[in-house]
């Protein structure tokens, strides 16, 4: 029996060390292969406005810009992981609000931080690495500013033609001469096509499609509308 038993604590003793072993030069072997980028680029951002009665709104597009990390976790040769983090300017341009008043040309732009989730394919073309990737990502609205032609008059009161905006789930808890813009949390899917050079410089085109509806709520009822985030980003990166 103590022979049995000391075997058998031989056994375990290995499989451990094995295991540990393992773990130990796939965790190294990873981490070896970790890569970490920056990347800043401009911004083409519109919005998918419709009222109540489920009529699309006229809305244009703004330019912006974002910057942000990302890291590359790999997982076979040619396919990785990448979450993020950047900073990313939406907005859109419109004559016709509620919030500015008809024919006043209004070009609203807000902040967000963002966190993307990439799921990322690539092939070795040429000396470089095309490469495609898909994935959802989470953001915070922060702030932002609008700007107007003419002057807005809310009730009685004419304030001016320029003022901060605001990210609320209920347009209730807005500020007087602030535009609630919409909820503060947004979540949608990211495409991406991507080439990196030799040199580790990347260009990459993403089109970010908001799923999550940013139409606040007033009071206990809901406005019936929706307001979606569209943005088209082209970056340049570099990969440490």
């Amino acid at each position: 029996m103590k022979i049995n038993f000391r075997m058998k604590m031989s056994f375990k003793s290995l499989l451990t060390i094995v295991l540990i072993t393992f773990l130990i030069t796939t965790s190294n072997k990873i981490y070896a292969q970790t890569k970490v980028g920056i990347q800043s680029g401009y911004n083409i951002s519109s919005v998918l406005m419709k009222d109540r009665d489920g009529i699309k709104s006229s809305t244009k597009s703004i330019s912006g810009i974002h910057v942000g990390l990302n890291i590359d976790l790999p997982v076979t040769p040619n396919f990785y992981i990448q979450p993020g983090f950047e900073y990313i300017e939406k907005g859109f341009r419109q004559n016709d609000n509620y919030f500015f008043g008809n024919g006043n040309e209004t070009k609203v732009k807000v902040a967000y931080v963002q966190f993307p989730l990439s799921f990322i394919y690539q092939l070795s073309i040429h000396s470089g690495k095309l490469y495609i990737g898909a994935g959802p990502y989470v953001s915070y609205g922060t702030g932002g500013k609008w700007k107007s032609k003419s002057d807005v008059v809310i009730g009685d009161i004419k304030i001016e033609n320029h003022g901060n905006v605001n990210f609320k789930n209920d347009f209730i808890d807005g500020s007087f001469g602030e535009y609630t813009y919409g909820k503060p949390w947004e979540f949608g899917y990211n495409l991406l096509l991507g080439y990196r050079f030799v040199n580790q410089l990347s260009f990459q085109i993403n089109n970010q499609t908001g799923i999550s509806n940013l139409q606040p709520k007033v009071g206990s009822s809901s406005e019936g509308g929706v307001l979606k985030n569209r943005v088209w980003s082209f970056s340049l990166g570099y990969t440490f």
